[in-house]
């Protein structure tokens, strides 16, 4: 196969994986509202760690040697922070606000994988980078001016959401330098079990008590979206991608998020288009292009 051609099927591969994501944010709105956005993360991380875990014995390591003992507790700890946290703080700001702001906001991302790689000597940083992000952060404020017509965002939400955000490029960032030495199926089995260890105990809490017979069929098809779609298949798919081109690259492709999350979000959650969620969307894809570019 040509340069050309492993190229143009490496960015078609990321692209998929950001349109799934992308539909993700309305998707899981389903599952949300029927069950506690905790008892989902810690049952989604749990079971996405498990099935990952089997895809990575069946493939036997991708040919690379077994982790050893002591490999463990680093893996480990790039779960508790790139997947217990994100997960818990996805979840919880995605049940407190709306899909489009969620978005929108996960759109600040690739600024903040990028400033990680900087920290980790893999970028180079500038300061129209650092004007880049004030753009962004303006369009951040702005979408938290009151809309009479704007559906359940807020503040707390959107700041979660930027939390999950930050996770999540702590864990492209090390996880790629992870997965040149472990192998990228390692990363991501080993870390997913981890995050969802360490949720056990509130998953298991949430779950005492709660009737799970009375969760619709929709809602329990939108978890196994979000589970089996976005964090197993679009996990694979993203970490196949890491292995070929820079985490910064990978991350700019989230532009997607927020078009395809509005665009669903208005036919099958009912959420309209406001001017502060165009013009604060357009400041913060702006500021992140800024950066991207300079």
């Amino acid at each position: 196969m040509s340069e050309g051609a492993s190229r143009f099927r490496t960015y078609l591969l990321i692209t998929v994986v950001y349109l799934f994501w992308g539909s993700n944010f309305v998707i899981s709105k389903f599952a949300l509202n029927e069950m506690p956005s905790a008892l989902a993360a810690g049952m989604r991380a749990l079971l996405a760690g498990a099935l990952l875990y089997a895809v990575y014995r069946v493939m036997q390591g991708e040919g690379r040697p077994p982790l050893r003992r002591d490999e463990i507790p680093r893996l480990a700890l790039l779960g508790v922070f790139g997947i217990s946290v994100n997960q818990v703080c996805f979840l919880a700001g995605l049940s407190i606000t709306s899909a489009s702001h969620a978005a929108i906001v996960i759109g600040m991302t690739p600024f903040m994988v990028l400033f990680l790689a900087w920290l980790r000597g893999q970028e180079v940083f500038t300061w129209k980078r650092v004007a880049g992000l004030c753009v962004a952060v303006v369009g951040v404020l702005i979408l938290q001016k009151p809309s009479p017509s704007a559906q359940s965002a807020s503040l707390i939400g959107d700041l979660l959401i930027l939390g999950a955000g930050a996770s999540f490029s702590y864990y492209t960032v090390y996880g790629k330098e992870l997965a040149a030495e472990h192998g990228a199926m390692a990363v991501l089995s080993v870390s997913f079990l981890a995050g969802g260890v360490l949720l056990l105990p509130v998953t298991l809490y949430f779950a005492k008590g709660f009737d799970f017979g009375a969760v619709s069929t929709r809602a329990w098809l939108s978890f196994g979206y979000m589970t089996v779609v976005s964090s197993v298949l679009c996990s694979i798919g993203w970490a196949i991608a890491l292995k070929r081109v820079t985490a910064s690259r990978i991350s700019a492709f989230s532009y997607l998020q927020p078009l395809v999350a509005t665009l669903m979000a208005i036919p099958m959650l009912g959420e309209p288009i406001t001017a502060t969620l165009v013009g604060g969307g357009g400041l913060i894809m702006a500021g992140v292009y800024l950066s991207e570019r300079a």
